[in-house]
């Protein structure tokens, strides 16, 4: 699937349906390094024959960036070659592994052992031995026994390397501004060829524009789980704690952001070009953020507020993985907006009231945190 985004999802239960679909044709293979060989820009073993795929294996863009990894080879390096020189560097440094290989113990000899994971006729991803799968479809029921029917899908996508889920409480709210309402939410990542980790956050969904802004915890996400050593029923408590846990972070982060909309930010193109450099933004992205600004009411033209909606709503015509980088990013500037000066106040995230339950609007007395 190349798809970035899956449109028209509006509840878990098709997201569900959705995994599972993306899951057929989906399979692994443990091999030695020097059984592969690469023939027309293809991957070929005598193990990964199939009757369906005689002439081999195609690479997904991220396969060949981690085969080039493993043989220390620049992957835009090996992708300016034609095809035939391709097959000639690869097939050159495989064997050279092989080489490495007569030369070292047993131990070190089985570790070089490799995961290739594939769908249909395509190599998807190259791993290690070692690395333990924990597939998306495992991950959506892991996470089930912890999903409410009174949940709803913010964004979905599901792409050739990873995985984004955000759904939010409705009943979970604050109005920054007439007409403009925030929700509390829940970010789930994942990745079944070793681009990134299981993650779990906190998320702060604007309904106005559906714009998502990622909290995280003293700069960590609440649950962040290699794909190493796992232990599948241990997991499953720990990821249902952990999107629980996220939906009251996120309930009680709702007050921070609605802060922001009194807090001055002037010299805004300024701040918007630094936070560019730094960051390592686009031009076309540093663009995106000022047309969004420009966009929110003109009392939010120089707030903190403005330039997080700014952010979060160019964020949005990114990648995924690039979408989730920058609303984390922008959740940041909340800690320390980009004058240097942090809110006066500390935000109390270990202190939840104890009446904090779904059903509640945060507008009730017993959810405010200031007063």
């Amino acid at each position: 699937m190349n798809a970035t985004t899956v449109n028209g999802i509006k509840s878990l239960a098709q997201v569900g349906e959705t995994i599972q679909e993306d899951g057929r044709g989906k399979w692994d293979s443990i091999v030695e390094p020097q059984e592969l060989t690469l023939m027309q820009g293809r991957v070929v073993s005598p193990r990964l024959y199939r009757y369906e795929y005689p002439t081999g294996l195609s690479m997904t863009p991220w396969a060949t960036a981690q085969l080039c990894h493993f043989l220390g080879m620049p992957t835009r390096y090996f992708r300016k070659f034609p095809v035939q020189l391709q097959d000639s560097q690869f097939n050159h440094w495989i064997g050279h592994l092989a080489e490495e290989k007569e030369q070292s113990d047993r131990k070190a000899a089985k570790a070089e052992r490799w995961l290739l994971r594939a769908k249909g006729e395509a190599l998807r991803g190259v791993l290690t031995e070692r690395y333990t799968r924990l597939d998306n479809l495992d991950l959506f029921a892991a996470i089930s026994p912890a999903l409410s029917s009174e949940y709803e899908v913010d964004w979905f996508a599901l792409t050739d390397e990873s995985l984004h889920l955000r759904f939010y409480d409705a009943r979970l709210y604050r109005d920054a501004l007439p007409g403009d309402r925030l929700i509390a939410g829940v970010h789930i990542s994942n990745s079944e060829v070793g681009k990134r980790s299981v993650t779990v956050d906190s998320l702060v969904y604007r309904l106005v524009c559906t714009n998502g802004l990622i909290r995280k915890i003293e700069g960590q996400s609440l649950l962040h789980q290699r794909h190493i050593s796992l232990s599948r029923p241990e997991f499953a408590l720990t990821v249902q704690t952990a999107v629980r846990k996220a939906l009251a972070h996120s309930a009680l982060y709702l007050e921070r952001l609605s802060a922001a909309v009194a807090h001055p930010l002037p010299q805004m193109e300024r701040t918007i070009h630094k936070l560019a450099l730094d960051w390592g933004l686009t031009q076309a992205t540093e663009e995106a953020v000022k047309a969004v600004i420009l966009r929110e009411p003109p009392s939010q033209h120089e707030t903190l507020y403005g330039l997080i909606n700014g952010l979060t709503g160019a964020a949005r015509h990114l990648p995924p993985d690039e979408r989730y980088t920058l609303e984390t990013r922008a959740g940041e500037l909340l800690e320390k907006p980009p004058t240097g000066n942090a809110f006066r106040r500390p935000f109390p995230f270990e202190d939840y009231p104890a009446s904090l339950t779904p059903g509640m609007s945060l507008k009730d007395p017993a959810l405010s945190l200031f007063g």
